[in-house]
């Protein structure tokens, strides 16, 4: 069995409407994988049924297990109880991984938010939060990210460097999925599914 994620026949549906229709894609290890198209077209459905989130309500997704996957959520999903440092190692931490405080600094600082790590979210801005979310998913190091607009809240000198940050990643053999409405951010993907109406219009290599 190879480590890709293995989508084969997806189709969801909530009630009487179709969301995702009948869908097979692969996200392959050492790769960026986009899934890009028109808002509601199904892109989040699918990548949280890729990611193990949600279930299908028929066909198959074959991927490992849930402790091999780390993610980066739409809104953050950051707990207000714990500061930027704690938050950043959750992830990390839930999958029994060792913290190393030079890896912490490392990542916060290629992020620009190095000073913030004490700092509660309340007290972040989106586009902080959003890079703690980042952090988050870098310092866990699982060999699976997936990504929900890692760049919606960015301006263009930080959405830089979180895209070099997950092209590092998918170079040093972590495959990672995500959803993006920004053209721009295609320039580091390798694979570009074009989903239209819950189904996939084309794969792009």
């Amino acid at each position: 069995m190879d480590n890709h994620i293995t989508c084969t026949e997806l189709t969801k549906r909530f009630g009487s409407r179709t969301v995702i229709d009948r869908l097979s894609v692969t996200a392959r290890v050492g790769e960026v994988t986009a899934l890009v198209g028109p808002s509601g077209a199904g892109k989040t459905t699918l990548l949280n049924m890729m990611a193990g989130l949600d279930r299908p309500t028929s066909g198959v997704v074959s991927s490992p297990g849930r402790r091999t996957r780390s993610f980066i959520f739409q809104d953050f999903n950051l707990l207000d109880s714990m500061n930027a440092r704690d938050n950043a190692l959750l992830t990390r931490r839930l999958v029994g991984k060792r913290v190393r405080k030079k890896d912490v600094d490392t990542v916060f600082g290629r992020l620009g938010i190095d000073g913030l790590q004490r700092h509660f979210p309340h007290q972040l801005s989106g586009g902080q939060q959003q890079r703690v979310a980042v952090a988050r998913v870098l310092i866990a190091e699982t060999p699976y990210i997936f990504a929900d607009e890692p760049t919606a809240a960015l301006d263009p000198a930080s959405t830089s460097v979180v895209l070099q940050s997950l092209r590092a990643a998918a170079d040093s053999g972590v495959a990672v999925v995500m959803v993006s409405h920004q053209r721009d951010n295609l320039r580091i993907v390798d694979r570009t599914v074009d989903v239209v109406n819950g189904s996939t219009a084309r794969v792009r290599s």
